[in-house]
């Protein structure tokens, strides 16, 4: 007898395979779903970040004409990012910053190839696109920095309140511990002295070990601190243990909770924002107004158009 024969019924929208069909000796076989099917998700992923790759490489215009290519101004596509051009975007989908933070302003599906930004900087159009670019980024940074500093105030007010603790250095420590040994003896030898009839002299001791125990609290109280239990990092928000001052290794006594905050991800990135903001804060304080920018732009587009004319004499 022959074997059984599966039906496979691909998968297509609005029609339904049976439930159950019968092979070529009768028996009821289920019928499996077509692989194409099942592996098209996970293909389509691939050949997408693929894509993606390659624009970030070669530019979206890596299929045109070659004399298309040869214009060298595929950043201005729309599906280009400005902000990487001009600087970085901090929600490129391949390289998030704030992912799986409470930070997370979503992603930028926008190609963010290093070799437009090169035809960009190279382009004799940039002076005109530039100054629109940055003023764009500038705006973003700024949201980015006021939700920043409205995080920290808010923070601040969550922090645990100060607390009261002392600091007592170690030398000092064993003498205190002394001081409490010496105290708990004249007490002991008070109440014999009680017990044998001799209440002067118990009295006398007494007096000396509660003196000694002044002295205690005082050198207490002389190396009292009130030290904050919390403390918010001013440039990304973050709410942290503050490190022991002075430690041979920083934060060796209090666990270096503030000092491994410093080399995270998350300061980090808000260090170069705030940085960018200034930067950028400058340049457009300092631009040259737009009468000047176009005269530039137009002297360097004579001297390129001159500078093609005698390349064509040399040729003929």
């Amino acid at each position: 007898p022959q074997p059984p024969i599966a039906h496979v019924w691909p998968s297509r929208p609005g029609v339904g395979a049976p439930r159950s069909v019968r092979s070529a000796c009768g028996a009821a076989t289920r019928p499996r779903r077509c692989c194409r099917h099942r592996l098209w998700p996970a293909t389509s992923k691939a050949m997408d970040d693929a894509r993606k790759l390659l624009d970030s490489l070669m530019g979206p215009s890596r299929d045109k004409h070659l004399e298309e290519q040869k214009k060298a101004d595929g950043w201005k596509e729309r599906n280009v990012c400005k902000r990487f051009l001009v600087g970085f975007c901090p929600n490129d989908a391949q390289d998030n910053w704030f992912k799986n933070t409470r930070r997370d302003t979503g992603i930028c599906n926008k190609i963010h190839s290093v070799h437009l930004r090169e035809l960009f900087e190279k382009h004799p159009d940039r002076s005109k696109y530039e100054p629109e670019y940055e003023r764009e980024f500038l705006q973003y940074l700024e949201g980015l920095v006021s939700e920043a500093d409205a995080w920290i105030a808010r923070e601040k007010r969550n922090c645990r309140p100060p607390e009261k603790q002392a600091k007592v250095p170690q030398h000092v420590k064993e003498s205190m511990t002394l001081m409490q040994q010496q105290s708990e003896n004249l007490l002991k030898q008070a109440e014999e002295l009680a017990e044998a009839g001799n209440l002067t002299a118990s009295k006398e001791l007494c007096e000396n070990a509660s003196k000694i125990k002044e002295d205690i609290n005082d050198m207490k109280e002389k190396y009292m601190t009130c030290t904050s239990v919390e403390e918010v990092c001013e440039v990304c928000g973050v709410r942290c243990e503050p490190d022991e001052p002075g430690a041979a290794i920083p934060g060796a006594e209090h666990n270096g909770h503030y000092m491994a905050h410093l080399g995270g991800k998350l300061h980090l990135s808000y260090m170069q924002i705030r940085d960018k903001v200034k930067e950028l804060r400058e340049k457009v304080k300092n631009a040259p107004p737009k009468e000047e920018r176009e005269t530039s732009r137009e002297r360097r587009r004579s001297r390129s158009r001159g500078g093609g004319r005698r390349r064509d004499r040399s040729k003929s």
